[in-house]
């Protein structure tokens, strides 16, 4: 009887290490983050894999605003007209020159709208990261070190995860002139009269003794 036992006890022993030698074997062959089940003869492993990639989303936006101010410059110079004519002597035939030098004050004035234009762009930025899983299952019939692959299907995932946008202002600021108008206003501020000497060389030469000059 208590070799019985001791036999009993000893195949006890020896099946339980075989068992747990097998068990060991059997989850050795695949990753940890493979899901392997048994079931009908079928043996199927899940694999699953996650690739993580970054990118942004770019938005640009673009506003234009005109406003106008008008505008105004005024200068004032001198400027100096000189006319030339011919007097005749009121009793011979003498000329001579008169000389009329006529000073002006001339203002000039522009006038023009003053145009600004302003460009705004708003750049908005979002930050994109990209979680692509892929899930691969695997079907064989009995085991897989042993086992014949009888099907094998992939699944590909993609889940994106947006951050917190940043926002950039640039302002772009162009001036121009329309409108442009001159004018003058002109304006006399001195007359200075010459009168040169008589041209004696006309006939009656030598007879203005006690005449008018």
């Amino acid at each position: 009887m208590k070799k019985l036992a001791m036999i009993l006890i000893a195949f006890m022993l020896s099946f339980g290490f075989t068992s747990g030698a097998i068990a060991s074997s059997t989850a050795s062959s695949y990753d940890n983050d493979d899901k392997v089940t048994y079931k009908d003869g079928i043996t199927t492993v899940v694999t699953k894999k996650q690739e993580v990639t970054h990118d942004k989303i770019v938005k640009t936006e673009k506003f234009t605003d005109y406003s106008t101010e008008k505008k105004q410059d005024k200068s004032t110079f001198e400027k100096v007209e000189v006319d030339v004519t011919k007097e005749k002597h009121p009793v011979h035939n003498w000329y001579r020159d008169v000389t009329t030098k006529t000073t002006y004050e001339i203002t000039k004035t522009t006038t023009w709208d003053e145009v600004t234009k302003t460009e705004t762009i708003k750049t908005t930025t979002t930050p994109v990261k990209i979680i692509k899983t892929i899930i691969t299952t695997k079907k064989y019939k009995g085991k897989p070190s042993k086992g014949k692959l009888i099907s094998k299907k992939t699944k590909v995932k993609v889940d994106k995860k947006y951050g917190k946008p940043t926002v950039e202002i640039t302002k772009n600021k162009q001036t121009y002139k329309e409108n442009e108008k001159t004018h003058f206003d002109k304006k006399v501020i001195d007359v200075e009269v010459t009168k040169g000497k008589w041209d004696r060389k006309g006939k009656d030469k030598g007879k203005d003794k006690g005449g008018k000059h």
